[in-house]
């Protein structure tokens, strides 16, 4: 089967992405696998602003994206939104919003990625990014005693789905309003499952930071947060290890990362799908 069918999507964090671009020897094994398994990488819009710091790589960069199949992602709220649309049945429409591997048929097409990663609108972009990473330190201390533990005072894995269904709650009330008022004469007939995408940001949450008694760091764990949206969607995740850890664990016990491959970056070493 082609591997631009862009059907199923791999998904690699930010680091793994730069790491990949800087070894060339990778490039082609990325390519094979990716063909044989009939996957496509993956690019959420959050990382490519986070690239934007990347400068040095920009040129590598561009050359992995167009030598093996890639395709920027739609933005999370587009996913959410689908999700609502798709209600009380699971979204099925492709993540994709474009496929960057078309850029090779436009006049100048590469070069204009190429400025498009050192542009000053992607530059204010990756600025934006790092002022809303830092409220989210103080945004948890606030947040975190709203969501009491259990009556043994420790917060338990028990405890997730109902924080997951808050949380699926608060972020619709914010995104899709309309859609929990029209809902509100059939509150029983709510499906808060299908909304895997804001679950799975809800469980990593809870299990890290809740279970795991941890404080968000300053500024890094907030890039982190940004991919979770796309992740159940997709059939294979390669993670740094603390992350790929917490979305295994949330695998064994939870049901929206059902359908997805859980990797750390050794996966680029052994290639086992």
């Amino acid at each position: 089967m082609s591997p631009f069918s862009f059907s199923n999507f791999a998904y690699f964090d930010t680091n793994i992405i730069l790491e990949i671009a800087k070894d060339k020897s990778l490039w082609n094994e990325l390519y094979t696998f990716l063909g044989q398994n009939d996957l496509t990488m993956g690019l959420s819009t959050g990382q490519i602003a986070e690239i934007a710091d990347a400068k040095k790589l920009h040129q590598s960069l561009v050359g992995l994206f167009l030598s093996v199949p890639t395709a920027l992602l739609k933005v999370w709220d587009e996913i959410i939104n689908e999700e609502t649309e798709s209600h009380p049945n699971r979204r099925t429409k492709t993540l994709m919003m474009y496929p960057l591997n078309a850029i090779l048929a436009e006049n100048n097409g590469i070069d204009k990625l190429f400025a498009f990663l050192s542009s000053n609108n992607l530059a204010k972009a990756r600025s934006q990014q790092k002022i809303l990473a830092t409220q989210m330190y103080p945004r948890h201390k606030q947040l975190k005693k709203n969501f009491p533990p259990s009556k043994t005072g420790k917060y338990e894995k028990e405890q997730a789905s109902l924080f997951a269904d808050v949380l699926v709650m608060q972020m619709l009330a914010n995104i899709n309003q309309r859609f929990l008022i029209d809902m509100k004469q059939d509150i029983p007939l709510l499906q808060l499952e299908v909304f895997t995408s804001i679950r799975t940001y809800a469980y990593v949450i809870f299990y890290k930071y809740y279970l795991g008694n941890r404080e968000p760091s300053r500024t890094s764990d907030f890039g982190d947060l940004g991919h979770l949206f796309y992740l159940p969607y997709c059939k294979l995740i390669v993670m740094e290890r603390d992350l790929c850890t917490i979305l295994n664990q949330i695998k064994k016990n939870q049901e929206v990362l059902n359908n997805s491959i859980i990797k750390n970056i050794e996966f680029l070493k052994k290639w086992d799908y």
